[in-house]
């Protein structure tokens, strides 16, 4: 059965993750399955983000509440969102203008809503 799995990041130890986090379990998903980090996108050590992405199968869907959460750049957010459709993971983002769920197959391109 596919899973949703929720990922959150703060640049530093100072921020806060409540609100990311509560998106997620808004969308009905479990604090087991919500990884988090407290690192700067510039980072590539994201233990939390490396843990989702372990545990996404193919089916799978990573919710993330902002895109810009998972990388630092366009590119490399573009780069990640290629890489997981290639595995058969989607992504879906909460809170952005431009709405991305690469998980619905009606949808072309990069699953641009």
């Amino acid at each position: 059965m596919p899973l949703d799995i929720g990922y959150a990041r703060v640049s530093t130890t100072k921020q806060d993750l409540d609100r990311q986090i509560d998106a997620l379990r808004q969308e009905g998903i479990a604090a087991k399955r919500i990884y988090v980090d407290k690192k700067s996108g510039a980072s590539t050590n994201r233990p939390g983000l490396h843990a989702a992405l372990d545990q996404a199968r193919e089916g799978d869907v990573i919710v993330v509440h902002t895109l810009d959460r998972l990388g630092r750049t366009v590119r490399d957010t573009l780069n990640l969102i290629h890489d997981l459709a290639d595995r058969g993971v989607g992504v879906r983002n909460l809170a952005d203008p431009i709405k991305v769920d690469s998980s619905n197959p009606e949808v072309k391109s990069l699953g641009v809503v």
